[in-house]
C-alpha cells in the first residue's frame, strides 16, 4: 500500500509557513523604519517614548577627545564639563525656548518668524529673501502651508556667528543628538555662506530629555565657548552626528 503523500509533505509545508512568516515580519519592522524619517519633521519635547540609549560619537569621552582635536586646553574644558559648570545655563535656554513657544527640535526665529522642522532651504529662503526685501517674511509661503507668525525676540545675547550688522537675524533652539537638528545644519550653514553679511545665527540650546547626551553637549558647547570656540564645538558635533 502507498503512504498518503499528504503526511509526509505536511511537516515541510509547516516548516516553510513558519520561514515566511519570520520574514515577512522583517520586512515589515525595516518598512516602518523607514517611513519614520521624514525630512521637515521637528523632533518633539514628548515623544512617548525613550529613544534607545546605545553609544554615542557624543559621550561624554568622545565630547573631551573632540575638544582636544580642536585645540582647546583640555583640562579647563574637562573641568567645567564635569563640574557641571553650565548645566543651569542650559536649562535656563531651554525655558527661554518654552516661553516663546519652542517645543521641538531644531526650532528657528528669523527676525522673530517661528520655522520649525528640518525644511528645505527654499523654505528659510522664502522667509529671508521678504524681510530683505521689504521685511514681510511672516507673509511668506512655505512648503508645509502652516501660517508663519512673528514675535518680539531680543537677539544678540548669545553667541552669534555672521554679519555684525545682519539685517536679518536668526536664532537656533537645537539639541545635538537630535537627527532632524543634525539633517538641518547643512542646510543652514549654506543659507550662511549664501547671504553672508546679510544673516547672522545665535546659538541657543534645547536639548530633550530623552536624548541621554544631549545635556551634556549643550554644556560641552558652552564650555568651548568659554575658549572662544562655541561654534568650531557646535560644528563639529553635528558633523559626527551626520557619520553616527
Amino acid at each position: 500500500m502507498f503512504k498518503n503523500t499528504k503526511s509526509l509533505y505536511a511537516p515541510f509545508l509547516v516548516l516553510l509557513l513558519l520561514v515566511a512568516t519570520f520574514f515577512v515580519g522583517r520586512l515589515s519592522a525595516q518598512v516602518d523604519q523607514y517611513k519614520g524619517g521624514g525630512s521637515g519633521v521637528a523632533e518633539n519635547t514628548n515623544p512617548g517614548a525613550a529613544a534607545p540609549t546605545t553609544e554615542s560619537k557624543i559621550s561624554v569621552p568622545a565630547l573631551k577627545t573632540i575638544a582636544k582635536g580642536l585645540g582647546l586646553n583640555t583640562g579647563d574644558f574637562n573641568k567645567c564639563l564635569d563640574s557641571g559648570t553650565f548645566e543651569n545655563k542650559v536649562k535656563e535656554e531651554s525655558a527661554e525656548g518654552q516661553s516663546r513657544g519652542v517645543t521641538g527640535t531644531p526650532s528657528f526665529f528669523i527676525n522673530g518668524i517661528l520655522i520649525v522642522g528640518s525644511l528645505p532651504q527654499s523654505d528659510f529662503e522664502a522667509v529671508i529673501d521678504a524681510e530683505l526685501k521689504n521685511g514681510t517674511g511672516d507673509k511668506a509661503k512655505i512648503s508645509s502651508g502652516e501660517t508663519l507668525k512673528r514675535q518680539k525676540i531680543a537677539y544678540g545675547t548669545g553667541y552669534v556667528e555672521g554679519g555684525k550688522n545682519a539685517k536679518v537675524k536668526i536664532m537656533e533652539y537645537t539639541d545635538f543628538e537630535c537627527p532632524y537638528c543634525t539633517r538641518a545644519f547643512p542646510t543652514i550653514e549654506a543659507l550662511l555662506s549664501k547671504y553672508g553679511e546679510n544673516i547672522s545665527l545665535e546659538y541657543r540650546s534645547f536639548p530633550l530629555s530623552f536624548h541621554p547626551n544631549a545635556q551634556k553637549a549643550a554644556e560641552a558647547a558652552l564650555c568651548a565657548g568659554e575658549q572662544g570656540k562655541l561654534w568650531e564645538m557646535h560644528d563639529k558635533m553635528f558633523e559626527v552626528m551626520a557619520q553616527q
